[in-house]
């Protein structure tokens, strides 16, 4: 007996509301590691995204990190000071370009990272294990569709706040 529409629905609404539920414990846990740590949500924000954006062989410019975290030139300077004094993250030369600024995490930051995701590693790991391949598989084409969805929702969102250019007119 195949599902009927409103099975299909319930199903979509479930799925929403767990995502919900994983998006929300997410953001109580890094509150929790923030104040453990006594940093800033954004200082650890910034870390995490330095070594995902290295691991993703992006450059880690000042510029770069203000863009991925919403940041103005003032506000990404701010933290990268802060960071930078706390001895978790160092600007070093780009070694193709020498006007370039790098930012890398020092071995220091590189521990807090780790520490931030080491919990949910170990315990993600021991949820997978229940599954087959070939349900992570499916898990797994959902989280990258969905990431690309809210990315393109946060584009959009940003374009709105974009000033209009002249050719836009």
């Amino acid at each position: 007996m195949g599902s009927t529409k409103r099975d299909v629905e319930d199903r979509y609404e479930r799925v929403m509301q767990l995502t919900q539920r994983l998006v929300a414990q997410a953001e109580k846990f890094g509150s929790a590691f923030v104040d453990l740590h006594q940093m800033h949500a954004t200082d650890v924000n910034a870390l995490i995204r330095v070594r995902v954006g290295r691991e993703q062989g992006e450059s880690t410019t000042a510029g770069w990190l203000g863009e991925s975290l919403g940041l103005t030139s003032g506000a990404v300077t701010a933290v990268v000071d802060r960071l930078e004094r706390a001895g978790h993250l160092r600007r070093v030369r780009d070694k193709h370009d020498r006007r370039r600024v790098i930012l890398e995490n020092t071995p220091d930051g590189q521990r807090l990272v780790d520490q931030y995701f080491a919990p949910i590693r170990r315990q993600s790991r021991e949820v997978m294990d229940q599954f087959t391949s070939a349900e992570l598989d499916v898990v797994s084409r959902y989280l990258a569709d969905t990431g690309a969805a809210m990315a393109a929702q946060r584009e959009l969102l940003i374009s709105k706040h974009r000033p209009a250019s002249h050719s836009d007119h």
